[in-house]
């Protein structure tokens, strides 16, 4: 080869390696060099990928000091319900710790990995952690819907959730949007808290979102999978509103819980109602819910709140004045009736046909009490998320605006607000 020839050849090589040199590299990005911490428009997104161990060891090492004040806040404000000093924290630890060791032969093992990753990365104690998660079964409340079709005004599908727990816990202060990509399942988006990573609202990649509400009935029992790893499981392992419902029916159920359940690539919305031993699926417009004097049928949308419309789910109710004990099927009360399922309904059809995403966020607002912790609306490729400030409710805060598109496509949200001051890591 000429000296020209072999110059001329260098030279293509080199050009050939630098065009390929990101390509080369990319397989050298590990999960936990791909996880790491934005802020969209202040809201702190947190993007998380690999194993079980991983995801949570990584969530415990970005989110260090709010992981801390989470789990030290929320079980604070349940160990100060007892007014005996020595033996509050005693009591609760007790508790808590006897729903977990119910539900720990039903929970996955890469739940589990996931937890002992967050505990090493945190420096939380694994019990501590395992004690927030025990959680969940143990309060009610919230309020859902979804509209589409003939309720909207492009006929997309819109679903709104607020949750319902307790401003005093000061819970919203570590709130944060997790973008999740756990080894060989779906990529999911849940709303939640430092410290948290099982699912109260989310969105999967496939559009399918869930938001639920504690209905509490009797013959409950923590043998089971917690409510808030079967919603991660519906989110991780669910393409559609089917394949959801055979996930609900077909896991060890624990407490009575109400679901809705939309799917924005099918444009429809389900209600599902469970305890321990039922499932009850409502589509909308739902001939059994007619036969029900309380209930509000409605075409093209699903809404709930405590109530539950299947007699035998009703029948078991304490929720929403209930009381199993009596014979036959008391007559719904109190504001989880009159007030987050009726106004509900009353909004979904004075604005029957011109239903866009403001309007739902007017109806969610209608509804949510003063322990409004989190109000999300998806709109597919779209979701707002506002938490509670202080103790000011969620609904009546200011919404952030995320693109799911961009999330799951490439971990980062280009239409996402420059130039705004976000939270320190402290402040978070």
């Amino acid at each position: 080869m000429s000296l020209g020839r072999h110059s001329r050849f260098v030279r293509r090589q080199a050009a050939l390696f630098f065009v390929l040199l990101p390509y080369s590299l990319t397989p050298l990005l590990t999960p936990a060099e791909a996880a790491h911490l934005e802020y969209h428009d202040t809201l702190p997104v947190v993007y998380l990928e690999g194993s079980p161990y991983e995801l949570g060891r990584r969530h415990g090492e970005l989110l260090q000091e709010p992981v801390r004040r989470t789990v030290g806040r929320l079980l604070g404000y349940f160990r100060s319900y007892l007014k005996i000093p020595l033996v509050r924290s005693l009591a609760v630890n007790w508790w808590l710790d006897g729903s977990w060791a119910q539900a720990r032969p039903f929970l996955p093992d890469d739940y589990r990995e996931e937890l002992r990753g967050l505990a090493d990365g945190s420096g939380v104690p694994l019990k501590e952690l395992e004690r927030l998660h025990s959680i969940p079964d143990r309060t009610y409340a919230c309020s859902g819907l979804a509209v589409w079709g003939k309720a909207t005004t492009d006929g997309r599908l819109i679903h709104t959730r607020n949750l319902d727990w307790t401003i005093q816990a000061d819970l919203q202060r570590h709130a944060a949007v997790f973008v999740v990509r756990p080894a060989g399942k779906r990529a999911f988006v849940s709303a939640s808290w430092a410290g948290f990573i099982g699912v109260l609202t989310g969105i999967n990649e496939r559009g399918l979102s869930i938001g639920q509400i504690g209905a509490e009935t009797e013959g409950l029992s923590y043998r089971g999978l917690p409510m808030v790893f079967l919603m991660r499981r519906v989110l991780e392992d669910g393409d559609n509103l089917d394949e959801a419902v055979q996930i609900i029916t077909d896991s060890p159920r624990t407490v009575g819980v109400n679901y809705v359940i939309a799917d924005a690539t099918a444009r429809r919305g389900i209600a599902v109602e469970t305890t321990r031993s039922f499932v009850a699926v409502f589509e909308a417009d739902d001939p059994k819910e007619r036969e029900v004097p309380y209930a509000r049928p409605i075409q093209d949308a699903v809404l709930r709140a405590d109530t539950a419309v299947d007699a035998r789910i009703r029948d078991r109710q304490i929720a929403s004045g209930g009381d199993p004990k009596k014979p036959g099927l008391e007559p719904p009360g109190g504001s989880a009736y009159e007030v987050r399922y009726l106004k509900q309904a009353e909004g979904i059809r004075a604005h029957y046909g011109r239903i866009d995403t403001a309007r739902a966020r007017e109806i969610a607002q209608s509804v949510a009490p003063d322990s409004n912790v989190q109000s999300v609306v998806f709109a597919w490729p779209r979701m707002w998320v506002a938490n509670a400030q202080g103790t000011t409710p969620a609904a009546q805060t200011a919404y952030h605006e995320l693109n799911l598109e961009a999330l799951f496509r490439t971990g980062s949200d280009p239409a996402k607000e420059r130039g705004q001051t976000p939270f320190s890591r402290r402040e978070f």
